[in-house]
């Protein structure tokens, strides 16, 4: 399928910002309910303070109305009043004197003792309670004459925030899972228009191809016989035509190579092949080529090493990558073709000492028409095409291509493809 990995990124993207979506929400919901509740809570609680004081008489001693205090099995809420010696004034029922004796009410009421007020969470067998201390004092002489207590449960804002998390996490799942589905919808619809777009230019750079391969071979064959017959400066011009022909066949041929692949109409032929002699013959078929540019092409062997592959793509793979090398070594350098065998992989590099490739370029150099040296790739008759076809071949295999490079030193391209014993 075209463009897949664009759609999975794509369906990707919409899910994550999806899932950022539901969670910013969900932390929004829970923040403003839990502070929602915590408020009503606080509400509630000074409320009952606020009834209780009423039912407080403070002179030089304190005491209750005990027929005004809330009832607790009604209101929910707990008192318990203390003289400024700690003596009880005013208790609750019997089963809460374990939530008012709490160790953890010592120093609220030491500190209410000493006029200051606040609230301390208690826990109370399965319950938790939060109590309001303060003092008690004499609105004449502005002493502290007492203590009251407060208590009311705070157990339902913690079970209220559960449930509305369990909630939450359950519409969010199905949200997500939704939302996956929708991602990938979007994704495809998204991306459908390019993938026609790129159809129709795969579709056009195939059939280009096929209709220019009459006419250059027509050309070809008038231009050849008119070679033939012509001598001085006209034999000059039909000799040019006939290389220009030759290097657009090159171009078309590549194009078609290309545009088939693209489409998946190309078949592999895998067999086993031994990588050693299949170099031993390149090299050998290119030494002519080597020598007439000065440039030494020597093997680098090491033992058998087969893998399972289409010779003819291998082939095309090799030679690629050894005319690169030849077309950019200056004469008096030297071309390595290295084939070795590794954790069950068989390695293949080409080395050669030429002028090497900008940092810059590297990132595109298996990019379609991309040169890094425009004016020496086209006296060299390159298309731009060939690295493109070798990343294609090598991927086909289930292999790696990797270039480093070093300017002023070489290149060195290494591929990887799976071995067999």
């Amino acid at each position: 399928m075209m463009f897949r990995g664009a759609l999975v990124r794509l369906a990707a993207q919409y899910f994550v910002l999806l899932v950022l979506i539901l969670g910013f929400f969900d932390l929004i919901v829970y923040v403003t309910v839990s502070q929602s509740l915590q408020a009503k809570a606080d509400n509630d609680l000074k409320h009952a303070v606020s009834q209780a004081a009423k039912e407080v008489v403070a002179t030089d001693t304190v005491s209750v109305n005990a027929q005004g205090l809330l009832d607790p099995s009604v209101a929910d809420t707990f008192v318990r009043v203390l003289d400024v010696k700690g003596q009880e004034v005013s208790q609750p029922q019997p089963a809460l004197k374990k939530l008012f004796n709490s160790p953890s009410l010592k120093d609220p009421i030491a500190a209410a003792k000493a006029g200051q007020s606040g609230d301390t969470q208690v826990s109370s067998g399965s319950d938790l309670y939060v109590v309001h201390t303060s003092a008690i004092v004499n609105p004449k002489s502005k002493k502290v004459v007492g203590v009251m207590q407060v208590a009311q449960p705070i157990s339902w804002v913690g079970d209220a925030l559960s449930g509305l998390v369990r909630q939450l996490v359950l519409a969010s799942v199905i949200g997500i899972i939704l939302g996956a589905l929708a991602s990938l919808l979007m994704a495809t619809r998204s991306l459908r228009p390019i993938s026609r777009a790129f159809q129709r230019q795969r579709e056009f750079v195939a059939d280009a191809s096929h209709e220019l391969r009459t006419p250059l071979t027509l050309i070809r064959t008038n231009v050849e016989a008119w070679l033939r017959r012509s001598n001085g400066q006209t034999r000059t011009y039909a000799q040019s035509i006939v290389e220009e022909v030759e290097q657009l066949n090159r171009i078309v041929g590549d194009l078609t190579t290309l545009a088939l692949a693209d489409a998946r109409q190309l078949r592999l032929n895998p067999r086993p092949i031994e990588l050693n002699e299949v170099v031993k013959g390149l090299i050998a078929q290119a030494t002519p080529l080597a020598d007439e540019r000065g440039v030494q092409l020597r093997p680098d062997l090491n033992g058998g090493v087969r893998v399972d592959a289409d010779l003819v793509r291998v082939r095309q793979l090799l030679l690629i990558l050894i005319d690169n090398a030849l077309a950019h070594t200056p004469t008096g350098g030297e071309v390595a073709v290295g084939v070795v065998r590794q954790n069950g992989r068989a390695h293949v590099t080409v080395t050669d000492t030429g002028e090497g490739i900008p940092t810059s370029d590297l990132p595109h150099i298996f990019e379609r028409f991309y040169r890094a040296d425009k004016a020496r790739t086209r006296e060299s008759g390159g298309s731009g095409l060939g690295l493109a076809i070798a990343k294609w071949i090598v991927e086909a295999h289930k292999g790696d291509i990797a270039v480093t490079s070093t300017e002023g030193k070489g290149t060195e391209v290494a591929v990887s493809l799976p071995a067999i014993d």
